[in-house]
């Protein structure tokens, strides 16, 4: 019998709209967003442009080559992947393809004023078992392997390359499994940002999507966000009951009856209403 993963429990938070709660409740889904619509305009870019000049030494290397190669078709949207040459057929062969990488974010800072201005003004914070969260991750990507499903993005962002370099370098040189240096490479960037973003404390799940892994468990939506038409990835069957343990209510909001509705939702769902609970920054 093989053993359960335990997985370490941290406090992650998940600021949202109250619009975007009632989705996770009611249909016991989640949604991830494609990269390029994060909020940081330097997304992938900024640990990108600092591998490019890490590597610029080595441009005539073999492994410098191979990864600078990588870094330009990550740069024009493309990623490498490998399939067999007919049905059947032992033979491999690399093709480009366009990059799909949705993202989940989560934070480690709880109720906090600077992160309700930013994400969810007139909405909530909601917090995950960050164990059964991983759990839910790991077990849509064991359920896709043999689609070709990678890995999927999960850990802290680290923010002010400069001052982790011995952990960048290592993570660098640790990008020579060939088969595996886009999604290498697409992981580590997308796990470094600008230090303007440090504040946040972030942690990220992600899955490097394409439509094979499409199916009752999951499927791609879309959602207008002003005058932005934002691809997500939606994730069926979420287990709300074991995931969500608290969610909080924008020290914004000021109507009563956004907690009552949502502790008579969650009351219908097999939720206890107790875990609702009221921002306590007190401001006008």
């Amino acid at each position: 019998m093989t053993a359960k993963i335990q997985y370490p429990k941290i406090d992650l938070y998940h600021y949202t709209s109250i619009g975007s709660l009632f989705s996770i409740l009611q249909n016991e889904t989640i949604r991830l967003t494609d990269y390029r619509f994060l909020n940081d305009t330097q997304e992938l870019s900024y640990a990108l442009n600092w591998l490019k000049d890490y590597l610029a030494p080595k441009a005539e290397e073999e492994f410098g080559k191979k990864v600078l190669t990588a870094i330009d078709n990550i740069e024009h949207g493309k990623i490498e992947r490998i399939k067999s040459i007919s049905d059947g057929s032992p033979y491999m062969q690399r093709y480009l393809c366009d990059i799909h990488y949705y993202i989940l974010s989560l934070f480690r800072r709880y109720d906090d004023l600077a992160m309700w201005r930013m994400y969810a003004k007139d909405g909530c914070c909601i917090k995950f078992n960050s164990q059964k969260l991983k759990e839910f991750f790991y077990g849509f990507r064991d359920a896709n392997l043999e689609k070709g499903l990678m890995n999927p993005i999960d850990g802290e962002v680290r923010y002010e390359i400069n001052k982790v370099t011995e952990l960048v370098i290592n993570d660098v040189h640790n990008l020579k499994n060939e088969l595996m240096l886009y999604d290498d490479i697409l992981r580590f960037c997308l796990l470094v940002k600008s230090p303007s973003f440090s504040f946040e404390h972030e942690n990220r799940m992600g899955i490097p999507f394409e439509d094979q892994y499409l199916g009752e468990n999951c499927s791609k939506e879309f959602l207008l966000s002003g005058t932005t038409i934002r691809p997500q990835l939606e994730l069926k069957n979420f287990p709300i009951r074991d995931i969500i343990e608290e969610i909080t209510i924008s020290p914004f909001v000021t109507s009563e009856l956004t907690k009552i509705g949502i502790q008579e939702l969650l009351i219908s769902k097999g939720i206890s209403p107790d875990v609702v609970r009221l921002s306590q920054i007190s401001i006008r």
